[in-house]
């Protein structure tokens, strides 16, 4: 057992606990320095998925591409979420003037969250089939065209696009891996060490062969096709099936856990009167808390998950990602705040402090449980996030025909303590998740029918507990 996960019985080698750090005293086996790792002080870390001998792989990328193709979709995906429903503040306005509830308002606004919901199953079965890059440039180009009617909308929608088209270029990439597995009976003893035949992938080894013509790096024109052929021979409709057998994932169900949701324009109609133009601005608090979210857990996150594999003899399990989810208590006590307050005639500022607690635990939570995600379902992960992303947008979808109301008959507080107990369940599951998230793998990998090949125990990449270098500075 490591630090609290338990060890399962029926694999020797989980697929997705790997080797993560040779910075600890152990078994030196000579195969492990073969593996490409990070450069200067990150020379220790064993960069997991391995990358390629090709220069069109995107881990192979310089720095300031990466970069380049990262903030130009963080600013298109922010323009999508902040122009989604720009007329939330004014729900209650608009219900008032039209004679109708505020219900069928927010349904009437909200319908966008079902179209979504659809169309984000549909592109995710195109990218697989077609890549992409085809599919970042038709989302830009209907959100452009989408909004043409607000002229601020538009440009940004404008400069959205263009960035796409010259800064984003196809990411899909099939990269053969490594198929190498070790397994540590005992750390302290060197003949408890079975270590099976490294099989280098084929593509690497004839790019390394001296004589043949490696992969050349593709120019800059060539990288601004929009159509780059098929990346699979699947067809349409298997593809689209795809995701929905991943429902028997317990990771599934762990994810539809963390959703919450709160519609601030009734509450502080109500509680303090505000207008649309008051109500928009205390959306400035969400976005606070995920700033310091994100500021906090950038430079934290890989080095908890560094320091707690160097414990555990250089040994990465992925249910170490889940130990950030202790910050939806920020997310209960936000919760739990707000609806205390509001018997004490708390002002506004106390519940906007509130607000950003709450999306502070949610961002924390919502990064943690995709990095696991990707570490459990990995080839499929793009998948099971569609299916995940479209649940929420459909329940986000109905909520919008009673959640008004709700909060109108039963109270802020009820509404609030509803949300902070959703909270607390979703807390409860993460701890459940971290105990047995690696027999949970282990479920995934010996039903590779069921969730199609979906992390095969033949390919997972330095599987189960092979050991780390021995690095005679530390």
């Amino acid at each position: 057992m490591a630090f609290g996960i338990l060890e399962d019985h029926k694999l020797d080698n989980v697929p997705g606990t790997g080797l993560l750090s040779a910075k600890v005293n152990q078994v030196t086996v000579h195969e492990t320095r073969e593996l490409k790792r990070g450069t200067g002080k990150h020379s220790h870390i064993v960069l997991i998925p391995q990358p390629s001998g090709d220069p069109r792989d995107p881990l192979n990328w310089s720095r300031w591409k990466k970069e380049a193709c990262f903030w130009t979709l963080i600013f298109a995906t922010t323009l999508a979420a902040a122009l989604n429903s720009p007329a939330s503040a004014g729900y209650g306005l608009l219900a008032r003037k039209f004679h109708e509830s505020v219900d069928e308002v927010a349904s009437s606004f909200s319908a966008a969250f079902l179209g979504i919901a659809i169309f984000m199953l549909v592109q995710i079965g195109l990218a697989s089939k077609y890549g992409l890059r085809l599919m970042f440039l038709l989302s830009s180009f209907l959100d452009l065209s989408w909004q043409l009617g607000f002229w601020f909308a538009g440009l940004a929608g404008g400069v959205c696009f263009v960035g796409v088209f010259f800064l984003v270029p196809e990411t899909t990439y099939h990269r053969e891996g490594y198929s190498e597995h070790t397994k540590v009976l005992d750390a302290d003893d060197k003949d408890s060490i079975k270590k099976t035949a490294r099989t280098p992938a084929t593509q690497d080894t004839e790019m390394q062969k001296p004589g043949l013509n490696a992969p050349t790096q593709p120019s800059f024109l060539s990288q601004l096709k929009i159509y780059n052929g098929t990346f699979s021979d699947e067809s349409a409709w298997k593809i689209f099936a795809r995701p929905f057998p991943f429902v028997l994932s317990p990771v599934t169900w762990f994810m539809f856990l963390s959703i919450t949701s709160l519609c601030l324009s009734t509450i502080f109609t109500i509680t303090d009167h505000f207008k649309p133009t008051q109500i928009g601005l205390i959306h400035l608090a969400g976005l606070v808390g995920s700033v310091i979210a994100l500021l906090m857990t950038g430079p934290l996150n890989d080095r908890t998950i560094v320091w707690i594999s160097q414990r555990n003899r250089g040994i990465y399990e992925p249910e170490y990602r889940l130990v950030f989810l202790l910050a939806l208590l920020f997310g209960v006590f936000g919760y739990a705040g707000w609806a205390i307050g509001i018997d004490k005639h708390m002002p506004w500022i106390g519940a906007a402090a509130c607000i950003a607690m709450i999306n502070m635990s949610l961002t924390v939570g919502g990064g943690a449980s995709t990095a696991y995600l990707l570490d459990t379902h990995g080839a499929n992960a793009m998948h099971v996030l569609s299916l995940i992303n479209s649940a929420r947008d459909l329940l986000l979808y109905g909520a919008t025909f009673f959640a008004n109301g709700f909060i109108v008959s039963r109270g802020i507080k009820m509404t609030l303590a509803v949300l902070a107990i959703c909270q607390s369940v979703a807390l409860l599951a993460s701890i459940m998740m971290y105990v047995y998230g690696k027999r949970v793998r282990s479920f995934v990998a010996r039903h590779p029918r069921l969730f199609h090949g979906d992390l095969p125990i033949s390919d997972c990449s330095q599987s189960a507990a092979p050991v780390a270098e021995t690095d005679s500075k530390h």
